[in-house]
This record gives C-alpha cells, sequence and structure tokens, in this order.
C-alpha cells in the first residue's frame, strides 16, 4: 500500500515536470516566432520539431524513473519476450516501454507489475493530454503565422 502512495506522489511530479517542460518550450516558441525571419512553413517546422524534443524529454523521464523503480524493486516489467531472454530489461527498454505508453499505443508486449502500474496509468494520462495540448498549439501557430496566398498584403 505504501509503495503504491509513494508512486502516486511521483506520478504527480512527474506530471509537473512534463506539464512545465512542455509549457516552457510553448512558451519561448510563442515569444520567438514573430521574431524569426524565416518563411512560415519553417517557423512551423521548428515549432513542431522543438515539440518532438519535448515530447522525448518526457518519454525519457519516465523511463529512467521506471528503470531506477525496477532497479529498487518497487516493480517490474513483464513479458514474452524478457522471460524468454530475447529482450533484456535495461534502460533501453524502459525508454521503449515509456514511448508505448506515452504515445497511447498500448501494445502490451510488456505490461508492469507492482507499483510500476501507477506510473504507467500516469505516463498514458499525461501522454494523451500533452500531446492534445501541442497540437493545438500547433494550429495556432500555423493559423497565426503561415502566410496563405490569399492572405498576403
Amino acid at each position: 500500500m505504501l509503495e503504491f502512495i509513494l508512486t502516486g506522489l511521483l506520478g504527480a511530479l512527474l506530471i509537473a515536470a512534463c506539464c512545465l517542460n512542455i509549457y516552457e518550450l510553448l512558451r519561448h516558441a510563442w515569444s520567438l516566432l514573430p521574431r524569426l525571419t524565416w518563411p512560415p512553413h519553417v517557423r512551423v517546422l521548428a515549432v513542431v520539431a522543438s515539440m518532438f524534443l519535448a515530447h522525448i524529454i518526457n518519454i525519457w523521464l519516465f523511463g529512467f524513473v521506471y528503470y531506477v523503480l525496477h532497479y529498487y524493486e518497487l516493480g517490474t516489467l513483464t513479458g514474452a519476450e524478457i522471460s524468454n531472454g530475447h529482450y533484456k530489461l535495461d534502460i533501453f527498454g524502459c525508454l521503449y516501454f515509456s514511448a508505448v505508453i506515452y504515445s497511447t499505443l498500448g501494445l502490451g508486449d510488456i505490461t508492469p507489475q507492482g507499483a510500476l502500474r501507477m506510473i504507467t496509468g500516469v505516463e498514458g494520462l499525461t501522454g494523451f493530454i500533452l500531446i492534445g495540448w501541442t497540437v493545438s498549439f500547433t494550429y495556432l501557430a500555423m493559423q497565426k503565422f503561415w502566410e496563405l496566398p490569399h492572405r498576403r498584403k
């Protein structure tokens, strides 16, 4: 019971860190976009590339937490590929699992056990919300900075 409470608190910290990461990126991008002299499509591509980077940072953050919690035996990741020895549960395995959960892809080849289940649920919801947030931001950036032929002055 205590490990679920602790991982719940850790999940809240992860949500805060991921939201702050995305928020700061969006804030800096929105202040920088009007000052850039790049063509509009390049500005939007820069926004998309920076959002990919921010999401990758969030995935790495969760992946690192999975690795640390597994190391301290507060839960583990299991699956047929792991138990057959084809797949080693190292940091890259944790990153793969994190990417699958964050993107809400949910392949099901690896499943969390123990307290990691709490973090997995938090990550899925966090990824879903933050991906939606960055998609809406991209739409707003395109709407404001993308020059359509009929809008040129």
